[in-house]
């Protein structure tokens, strides 16, 4: 019989301390984001209304949201958006960070073009239907919040390539088993990445939340 692994990580880590998989090699610019590039997501910044070459973007998908929507990258486009990954039947970390980003959502509806995007990393018992009710009873709004699903593979390989959204562990099938973090990660409406936070500590969803109004200055600016 085989077992597939569907997994929260979990990594204790102190308020403040940088992910481990985010290296910093570009001094840090006052009220300024920065850039991320490399399977590393070494994070740069550039020089105000300077675009970046190399900065890491949001790859093409198409998948299906809990109201049976198809929602490709376009959709991020001229929006800042909030990804995570989770499962409907995860006990482990996912409670924690569905909370917090229902926070999220609270301050988010204050304010418009700002997004929350949920990959499910168990697409085969996640259909529509099963997020529609998981919505419904997290009190989850397809106005501000999608909860995609779709072909496991493709799900894998965003999350794994786009994202480095999976978590290396002992005894783990690569093509069946899937174990996420607790990040979180900040896309601008230009689809590049902006930010790496921690789902799971309320300190992080803080800091995303000053980050993002520094977004909207941003783009407020230029648009």
């Amino acid at each position: 019989m085989s077992i597939q692994l569907f997994s929260c990580g979990w990594f204790q880590r102190e308020d403040g301390e940088k992910d481990s998989k985010i290296t910093f090699f570009d001094t840090p610019k006052k009220d300024s984001l920065p850039y991320f590039r490399g399977r590393d997501l070494e994070a740069f910044w550039v020089d105000k209304g300077q675009t970046p070459n190399s900065a890491r973007k949001v790859d093409p998908f198409v998948f299906q949201n809990q109201l049976s929507q198809n929602i490709d990258e376009s959709h991020f486009k001229g929006k800042i958006t909030i990804v995570s990954f989770f499962f409907a039947r995860c006990h482990g970390i996912c409670p924690n960070i569905i909370r917090n980003l229902k926070f999220v959502q609270s301050e988010i509806t204050k304010t418009q073009n700002i997004q929350i995007v949920s990959y499910s990393v168990t697409p085969d018992l996640d259909t529509p239907p099963e997020l529609k009710k998981f919505a419904e009873e997290k009190g989850i709004y397809s106005k501000y919040w999608n909860l995609l699903t779709g072909d496991r593979e493709k799900i894998f390989e965003i999350a794994r390539n786009t994202f480095q959204a999976d978590t290396n562990t002992t005894n783990k099938n690569p093509t069946r088993d899937f174990v996420h973090s607790e990040q979180i990660f900040l896309i601008d409406p230009n689809l590049n990445f902006r930010g790496v936070y921690n789902g799971n500590r309320g300190e992080s969803i803080k800091t995303m939340l000053d980050d993002i109004k520094l977004l909207v200055g941003e783009f407020g600016e230029n648009h």
